[in-house]
Parts: structure tokens; sequence; C-alpha cells
């Protein structure tokens, strides 16, 4: 928080922020209920949003701007009053809007009004756009011809809804990023300020090793802790890759190549366990089933991207000679966990309330906030300066969360006015019996085009809009056709994210791109190289669900080990160098069986088919690691002293 609390521009979103946390911790600890008040959890969101949408306008004043500044003060001081008029009249409203539908048409005017501006603020145009086309077709949508017909409405009717009903944007959306995501972004920030991010840094550093390419390492490992915690890729892309982008470049990596690299290992921070980003939770409750359901399931396709990543980094390192920066400034380990142990004991806490207790995943992070507060303050004379959590670090923590968390609060809440317009009109169902039929036909036509739809709307979303979209539009269709809901979720969940670094709009890469000084489009282009295996993982989702969890023990230890030797396999022949170069052939044929063991023939010709060709990968995998030791001990003892080619 700005230390200059005389300026009422910096004070005032600052106060504003604080409410925004202490709301969800709030209704999470049942603090209402404990005091005998019935509330709503409408109107606790309703508040929230509000003070959110009062941050977005009152920071954007500033000093001489005249005018605009009495207009987005103004502005301020209508959202925070339509979160308290909402908090204050919501259980009249709800259930009676028609008593009083000239209050509950205002209501609905100043809801749209305001969160469509505070959107414009944060994202653009993008989920304006979408949210134009559906009220368009509410009240117009028996101009839309053939099955998507629909049932034209009365403006004021839909001005009503969208302001007062609990299936639009006080709806589910919203309440899940009020009362869950919220809470795990205050989590990550106080990590954060009680040494976590010195913590994942020296961690990285270790775990990246001496080998070649080991600059590159370490900002993926640093990239994927990161992103476990704050679950946005491009604010990772902002605060790792100011570190490791130029360590990349050091070392001989090409700027295009370092931006890529860094967007690539901040992205998969959204589905790194066992901190994932805002999506994952909305996932959980959107499918009835614990976070650590979710955590499970997620965590063999996050070892294969990761492992995908390595692979490349150690790969290209060999090809192109990048030596290993061994002057790394690197604390030792023993030092390194005695350093984190404030850290490693909230995250400690979070895994064992989930898993263990079996407690909700919002809870199980307030245990941890309470365990990490209450040690943190009472230590907080031992220690390094830096890792010591004072008073001020904790305001400045929950201002943070409150100021960071608007992006996500709007964006919810107008997700839950597209879902809810969906559903009152009927485009929702009959989208899906569209999609059905389609797929009817063909399964892998259907999912196919769910991916595009998927990247394509992420190219001017975040993932947690994507997300709710798809989930809304396609999901429904594909748990039709017999797909589990799991499986659909994450399918969908997957391809939004990868929007991030799909040319030619990929908001990661653009953002590394700026660090590395890089062109934009070589970067997203190279981002969308080195993540590749993420475009084909959610295919075995469906067609393998063992990557999942889902199956016996053999089937889980099968499919992940022939997908992560197929990998392997397709890396070398695209990148065309393994420990030793590939000749034309060998690399046409690593990639043609790599990619052979990660489709489902047993779909088309049975399991023994399958298994065979695996075991011929498994087998030309061993042969090649025995034969290529030579130049493995060759590139260990001389790569570090061989010039960087330009």
């Amino acid at each position: 928080m700005n230390r200059d609390v005389r300026n009422p521009l910096r004070i005032i979103p600052a106060i504003l922020a604080v409410l925004v946390p202490a709301g969800s911790i709030a209704w999470i600890a049942s603090v209402p209920q404990r005091l005998g008040i019935l509330i709503y959890p409408e109107q606790i969101a309703a508040l929230m949003l509000g003070a959110a949408l009062a941050v977005v306008f009152f920071r954007a004043c500033r000093p001489g701007r005249g005018l605009c500044n009495a207009v987005d003060a103004a502005l301020g001081v209508a959202a925070f009053a339509l979160g308290l008029f909402v908090f204050i009249r919501f259980p009249i409203l709800s259930e009676g809007a028609f008593r009083h539908p000239t209050e509950a048409l205002i209501l609905g005017i100043a809801t749209t009004g305001l969160v469509m501006e505070g959107l414009r603020r944060v994202i653009g145009w993008a989920l304006i756009v979408i949210f134009a086309v559906m009220l368009l077709y509410a009240l117009f949508g028996d101009w839309v011809p053939g099955a998507l017909t629909g049932r034209p409405q009365p403006v004021a009717d839909v001005l009503r809804f969208l302001g007062t009903d609990s299936t639009a944007t006080w709806g589910q959306a919203l309440q899940i990023a009020a009362f869950v995501v919220v809470v795990f972004v205050l989590f990550g920030g106080l990590l954060l300020a009680v040494g976590g991010g010195d913590f994942f840094t020296q961690l990285s550093l270790r775990v990246a090793g001496n080998g070649p390419g080991n600059t590159a390492k370490v900002a993926v490992t640093a990239s994927a802790l990161f992103g476990s915690i704050s679950g946005s890729a491009v604010s990772n892309v902002m605060s790792t890759g100011v570190m490791t982008i130029p360590m990349m470049k050091k070392a001989g990596f090409r700027p295009e190549q370092a931006g890529a690299i860094e967007a690539v290992a901040s992205t998969g921070g959204q589905l790194m366990p066992p901190i994932m980003g805002a999506a994952a939770f909305l996932m959980a409750e959107l499918l009835q089933v614990p976070y650590r359901d979710i955590v499970i399931a997620a965590l063999l396709p996050a070892i294969l991207y990761y492992l995908s990543i390595f692979v490349q980094i150690h790969f290209i390192a060999h090809r192109d000679r990048i030596p290993s920066l061994r002057d790394l400034d690197r604390t030792p380990m023993a030092s390194v966990l005695a350093q984190g142990w404030l850290p490693m004991l909230g995250i400690g806490v979070l895994l064992l309330s989930i898993f263990s207790f079996n407690v909700r995943a919002e809870l199980a992070a307030i245990w941890a906030i309470v365990a990490m507060v209450a040690l943190g303050l009472a230590t907080s004379f031992l220690g390094p300066e830096d890792r010591r959590l004072t008073p001020r670090k904790l305001l400045d923590a929950v201002v943070t969360t409150g100021q960071s968390t608007c992006d996500i609060l709007l964006i919810t809440a107008a997700a839950g006015m597209i879902i809810g317009l969906l559903t009152t009109t009927g485009l929702g169902f009959a989208l899906s019996l569209y999609l059905l039929d389609f797929g009817g036909e063909s399964l892998f036509a259907l999912l196919l085009v769910t991916a595009g739809v998927g990247v394509v709307l992420g190219m001017g979303l975040p993932t947690t809009g994507v997300y709710l979209l798809m989930a809304s539009l396609a999901a429904p269709a594909l748990t039709q056709l017999g797909i589990a809901p799991m499986q659909a979720h994450m399918f969908v969940f997957y391809y939004g994210m990868l929007s991030m670094i799909t040319p030619p709009i990929a908001m990661a890469s653009f953002a590394a791109a700026s660090i590395a000084n890089a062109p934009q489009l070589k970067t997203s282009i190279e981002g969308f190289r080195f993540g590749w295996i993420a475009y084909l993982l959610p295919f075995l989702f469906i067609y393998k669900p063992a990557l999942l969890m889902v199956g016996s023990a053999v089937d889980i230890v099968y499919v992940f080990v022939s997908s992560a030797a197929a990998l392997v396999l397709v890396t070398g022949g695209l990148v065309g160098h393994a420990l030793k170069p590939l000749g034309l052939a060998t690399r046409i044929g690593w990639t043609l069986l790599g990619l052979a063991m990660i489709a489902p023939i047993h779909e088309l010709a049975g399991w023994s088919l399958e298994y065979a060709v695996s075991g011929a990968g498994l087998v030309l995998l061993a042969f090649y690691a025995i034969t290529g030791s030579g130049a493995t001990i060759a590139a260990r003892d001389g790569i570090g002293d061989r010039p960087t080619p330009r």
C-alpha cells in the first residue's frame, strides 16, 4: 500500500480493496452465521463486487486530470453504492422484483452499465462484445433462423433479470470467485510476503543443476512454482521473467527462445498443483467435487507438460552448444530449507488440511493463512528483514489482494450475466443440442471444433472467462455423449489456457517478448513450439482417461510412461538432436513413432497393437540411451567450454 496516506486518490482505493478479502474471509469463516445474522451469499458477493468496481474507477484518478477525475470518482461512488444497495435490498428484490418493477429496472441498468464499463477498463472489449451478442439474442431471438431461433423478451425484463436474479450477475460464478479464489490469492500474497519468492527462486537454482541449458531450467522451475501460486500467466511472466529472461539470453538462448520458454512455463502454472489458477476452483464448484479431486486429476498432465519443456531445453542446449552457467548465485540446500520454513509451513498446512482432514479448499487456505500470520508475527524479530512478516507487510498483502482480484470479480460477474442469458433464452440448451447432433456424427470432429472455439475465445479473454463460457456451452454436449464430466471440463480448461501462447494473439508470449526485446510474433511462434504437448494432452483426457488418474494403477502407469516416452521421441524429432545429432530419417521415424504412441490405437485396432507400438518406442529409447551415453559424457565434460554459435 502506498505510504502517502494524505493523498485521497491513493488511500481511498486501498481502503476499498481491504473490503474484498475481508468479505471473503468473513463468509468462509461463517462470521454472520455465528453472530446470528441471516444473510445470503449474494449479498456479500455484491458488496465485494461493488468495492472491486470502486477500486477500478478510483485508481484511474490521477492528479491534474480535472473533469476525468470527477467522472471516475463519481463512477467509483456509484459502484460502491450499488454494492451497498444490493447488500441491503437483495432479499426483497430477488423474491419480489415484480412488486418493485421500477426499482428492479434501475438496479439492472446500473449493474449492467457499471460492470461493463469496469470490464472495459480491466480487460478490453472482448467479453463486452460477447455480452452484447447475447443481449441482442435475448431481445431479437426470433430473427435467428433454424434450430437456434429464440423467443424475444422485453428489454426491461432482461435488465431486471440481470440486476436481481441469482442465476445471473450475483450467481455461482461470482460467488466462487469471491469466496474461493480471493482467499487463495491472499494466501499467495502472504507466501511472497514471508519470503516465498526468494525461497522458490533458490529452490529452482538448486533443482536446475549445472547441466546444459541450466538457466532455462531455472526459469521453468521458478515459473512453475510461482505460477502455481499466482495462477495468472501474464503476471507470472512479469514477476519471474525480469530475472530469468536476461539470464537465459546471457547463457546463449536467442531472445525469442528465452521469451517463449518463460511464457510457456508461466502459462503452465495455471495447471500446476497444488494451487492452480482461478479456473480450477471454478471447476471444482461446477462439478461439485472436492478441490483435491481436481488437483489429483491435474497432476500427471502437469508433470508431462513441464517434462516436455525440460526435454526440449536439454536437447536444444546440446544442439546449439549452449553452455552451462556455473556462476549462478546458489544458496546451500540446507540453508534454503531453513530460511524457507514459513512458506513451507503455509503450504504444508494447506495440503494437510485438504488431503488428510478433508477440509474445503477455501477453509484450508484460511487455516494456512492463520498459521503463517500467527507464527510470522510471533517470530518477526528473527531472520533477515525481507523474510519477516510485519503488520505493514500484512496490510500490504491484504490491499494487494483486493486490488489484484478486481479483474477476476468483474470477469466472473460478466460471465454470470452471459451464462444467465444463455439459460433464460434457452440458447445454451439449443447450442448443446446442436453440438450433440454434430458429435453424434464424429466425436473427434466435435473435439476439434471445441478446441478451436476455446483458443479463439481465449485470444481476447483470460482463462477464467473462457473456461466459464466453454463449461456452459461445450462441456454439457461432451458429457451427454458419454464423456465423464471431469474429462470434459479438463478438456475445455486446457484449451482456454492455451490461448496464452497461441499465435497470433498470445498474451503471455507478448509479455515475455517485451522483456526479452524480441519480436512478438516470433516469440509467440516459439511458444507454440515449446508448448506443443499441451495441444495433444486434452485429447488424451478423452481417449486415455487414465492420465487423469481414472482407472487401475496399471492403466495409469502405462499411459503416463508411454506418454513420457512419446514426448521424448517427438521432441527429439522436432529439435533434430537428442544426446547427439539425429539424421533426417531418424527424425521422421522418432516423430511418427512418438505420435503413434500418443494416439489412441486401441480405439481402432485393439490394445495389442497399442502395447506393441509403445513397447517398440520404449525399446528404441533404451537402445539410444545406451549407445548415446558417450555423447552425453562428452557433452557434460566439454560443452561448458565451447563458444555459443551466433
